[in-house]
């Protein structure tokens, strides 16, 4: 009850960004949260940016859906016809908890597709939003509206974004979520902290900064800015 559905009108000035969000899920039944980037050529290369938790050695058989949304602010049903199967890794990065994968074939122009823009600075998220399909539920936004705080999260000390709720709130299956910035471009991706409608509040969410994977790794095969800025 403490959710957000895409269409309500809270949600009004993030259209754009709502349809770079995509649910995948894996032949074992699970799945999680990923967003379709642009890249600096603007080419429509279908890259995906996930949680390197969520990846299983499957990905030819992902299958990616677009649109999983509620057509109502209040619903919990959704279409599941507009998908994509099949994708390949590009990049991964364990110790940010990053995969860039790309899927086998562009989504075609019926789905609507937007790619998302980023911010690689490094610079503190002022305010923003995530959209995420909570427990493989339809697509949920929320929104924070006080400026992140850069903490080193896990035993892997992976380098984050904290920030708390205002609105709606993250459940398991949210990983990979982009965390967008005031200005609407991705600066994260969602790795922990899930809340219940008691503590959507006070408990954080975190999320791996975009900036640290931008350079993370020594190649092209671990870190982002090889394929996003060719």
């Amino acid at each position: 009850p403490c959710h957000n559905n895409v269409v309500c009108p809270i949600a009004a000035d993030w259209q754009d960004q709502n349809r770079s969000v995509i649910w995948f899920v894996m032949p074992d039944g699970l799945g999680c949260g990923g967003t379709l980037l642009n890249n600096t050529q603007q080419d429509g290369t279908p890259y995906v940016l996930i949680a390197n938790h969520c990846y299983q050695p499957t990905e030819g058989q992902w299958i990616f859906y677009f649109n999983y949304q509620s057509p109502t602010c209040i619903g919990d049903t959704g279409q599941t016809q507009q998908t994509v199967v099949g994708s390949v890794r590009r990049s991964v990065l364990y110790h940010g908890d990053f995969c860039l994968m790309e899927m086998n074939s562009v989504p075609p122009a019926a789905y609507g597709v937007y790619y998302a823009g980023w911010d690689h600075s490094g610079n503190t998220p002022q305010s923003g939003a995530t959209i995420s399909n909570p427990q493989a539920d339809v697509k949920k936004i929320a929104f924070y509206n006080s400026p992140a705080t850069s903490v080193a999260i896990d035993d892997e000390q992976i380098p984050s974004w904290s920030v708390h709720w205002y609105s709606g709130l993250m459940e398991a299956g949210a990983s990979g979520a982009p965390m967008f910035d005031q200005n609407k471009r991705v600066v994260g991706h969602i790795i922990e902290g899930a809340q219940t409608c008691e503590t959507a509040t006070t408990d954080p969410s975190y999320a791996s900064k975009f900036s640290e994977n931008w350079d993370g790794g020594t190649g092209p095969g671990s870190r982002l800015r090889d394929w996003l800025d060719p």
